[in-house]
């Protein structure tokens, strides 16, 4: 009888359970295994990840303008960073959601950066940095984001649990 007890709390602690049948506050977890303070978590590393991105968008509208000769060269260094901030986030939290999140965060701010007001002014003006800074930039992001792994494996979007491997 003490052996079918061992064999039952394995097989409970295998499965994630609490071997003692008692449920505490922090063992509430959804079916992926995570819990609410994980998705806190995750959810704090994205909102950072946006506002770098956001940032980054802003100082980068500022500084592509500055040359040597006639040559971009903070355009050309900034778009090197838009690809390593794409792509380092991404790999950091382990999809393209990482990504895509300061990429997609840098675009708005440059967007609105390169948007002429109503009292003239404009930051990222239509030059050959700015295009550079601009459409190289969005090209940069997108490359970083297609370089990250993606976090599951290829068409699960599609067959979602049907197309796992039952064990």
């Amino acid at each position: 009888m003490h052996n079918d007890d061992d064999e039952a709390r394995v097989s409970l602690a295998k499965d994630g359970l609490p071997a003692d049948g008692v449920a505490g506050a922090y063992a509430v977890e959804r079916a992926d295994g995570e819990g609410p303070l994980d998705a806190f978590v995750s959810g704090a590393a994205y909102a950072a990840l946006a506002l770098l991105g956001a940032v980054f968008g802003v100082v980068g509208s500022f500084a592509q303008d500055w040359t040597v000769g006639s040559v971009p060269v903070a355009a050309i260094v900034l778009v090197a960073l838009v690809f390593a901030m794409a792509r380092l986030s991404g790999l950091g939290m382990g999809g393209r959601l990482g990504a895509a999140i300061p990429a997609v965060a840098w675009g708005v701010v440059v967007f609105v950066m390169s948007v002429r007001r109503t009292e003239g002014d404009l930051v990222v003006p239509g030059s050959t940095a700015g295009y550079l800074f601009i459409i190289g930039g969005m090209v940069a992001a997108v490359a970083g984001i297609m370089m990250v792994p993606p976090a599951r494996p290829p068409g699960d979007w599609l067959l979602g649990r049907a197309g796992r491997a039952r064990g």
